[in-house]
């Protein structure tokens, strides 16, 4: 059973992301804290809107709703800026008052320039380590497990959580350097008494019993599900033996509450990522099984007819988010990898055995990728006009002379 600290009063960084909306939700259910909720709009309003309105896409019933007003505060400001653009007397009272931090902000297109994302990823954790300090109050930090770099590309390397630099290199990979340079301004920080803990995430999907998920409002983090809608409104895909780490944000946003809530995580590194690995081709073959009619193709000829414009549906050159990231990677990076290097090719082997055995104590596991987990993200994304059920799957797109 999780047991958790007594925590009084929790801060956090981009609660509006996906797995902040989801983490939110566990705060309010299973402790008695406050949450103090670091959010960029116009006016108190506002971000009270766009807290309460990601909470109750995790909590469609509304059981969580009537405590909003009573325990989550939203605080005005903006993580890249010194002292979060608060006032100084603002930012030292919650500085006083704070006996947690949750830092997710992060600026995760993969396809934006160096100081871009650098700017919320690499400032932005800089202040949050510095507010962290003046309080000595512990911070859990979200980071990625493609902080590999390239050596996502070797096959049969193996990751492991206690591992930082391991020769990696970040060619064409901004969005990772930025993360694992953010993983060492940590790793630093803790030499000046800063209590941490680090949890890099795997692919994030919806909550494993609910498959409830931001489908709009979602950039990058939405990727996988750009894959999915790709797949049913075209009805062809390409074979693809890499690695896919499907992970239920619920296990994500649980995992972090207890690792944050238990000094012995303190100073180490978790991957909370699907121990239950599987291949994108059992990911294509799961959507078959589901009802979806799907055509394999090769890689090359997948990305030439998309190159082309040759996909065509309802009368419409057809692209979408995953295929425009497809295209953009694959000129980028030449003859020099192979073309899906930077969108999907993961030959490594991510190790969990830390984050398994510790979080087993707790009784908290990842549901496996079946069917049963795959059915539960569908479904729900069916009900959210997201996708049409495999009966309406037609008109396929039309692939052009």
């Amino acid at each position: 059973m999780m047991e958790l600290a007594d925590f009084e009063n929790i801060f956090v960084t981009c609660v509006t992301n996906v797995v902040g909306g989801r983490l939110l939700y566990e705060i309010l259910a299973y402790t008695e804290a406050n949450v103090y909720c670091l959010v960029r709009a116009d006016d108190e309003q506002k971000a009270q809107t766009r807290i309460a309105d990601i909470l109750a896409i995790y909590d469609p019933e509304s059981v969580l709703y009537s405590q909003l007003e009573s325990r989550v505060t939203a605080v005005i400001g903006d993580v890249t800026q010194p002292k979060f653009g608060l006032k100084a007397q603002d930012y030292y009272q919650l500085v006083q008052q704070i006996d947690r931090v949750f830092h997710l902000a992060a600026n995760v297109n993969l396809i934006a320039g160096y100081e871009k994302v650098a700017k919320v990823n690499l400032q932005g954790t800089a202040e949050v380590i510095e507010f962290c300090l003046a309080g000595s109050i512990p911070l859990l930090h979200t980071s990625t497990y493609s902080v590999v770099g390239n050596k996502t590309l070797q096959s049969g390397f193996v990751f492991q959580e206690t591992d930082l630099d391991v020769g990696q290199s970040f060619e064409y990979q901004n969005y990772e350097l930025t993360k694992i340079r953010a993983e060492k301004l940590i790793h630093q920080a803790g030499k000046r008494g800063l209590k941490w803990v680090i949890v890099r995430l795997g692919d994030v999907f919806g909550d494993s019993k609910t498959g409830c998920y931001p489908l709009k409002g979602t950039t990058i983090q939405g990727i996988y599900y750009s894959i999915i809608k790709t797949i049913v409104e075209t009805g062809f895909f390409y074979f693809s033996k890499d690695y896919f780490y499907v992970t239920p944000v619920d296990y994500a946003a649980k995992s972090s509450l207890y690792l944050a809530s238990n000094p012995d995580a303190y100073g180490k590194t978790f991957h909370i990522v699907n121990p239950d690995v599987k291949y994108y081709y059992d990911f294509v073959n799961l959507l078959v099984d589901f009802g979806y009619k799907v055509k394999i193709i090769p890689f090359d000829e997948y990305v030439a007819l998309f190159r082309n414009n040759a996909v065509e549906r309802e009368e419409k050159i057809y692209t979408s988010p995953f295929t425009n990231i497809m295209l953009f990677t694959s000129f980028l990076i030449g003859s020099d990898l192979p073309p899906n290097a930077v969108v999907l090719y993961t030959a490594v082997k991510i190790d969990t055995s830390i984050a398994r055995d510790f979080l087993s104590k707790a009784g908290i596991s990842c549901s496996p990728i079946d069917i049963n987990l795959m059915s539960t993200y569908l479904e729900y994304c069916i009900k959210q006009n997201f996708i049409a059920p495999p009966e309406r799957q037609y008109p396929f797109a039309i692939i052009k002379n």
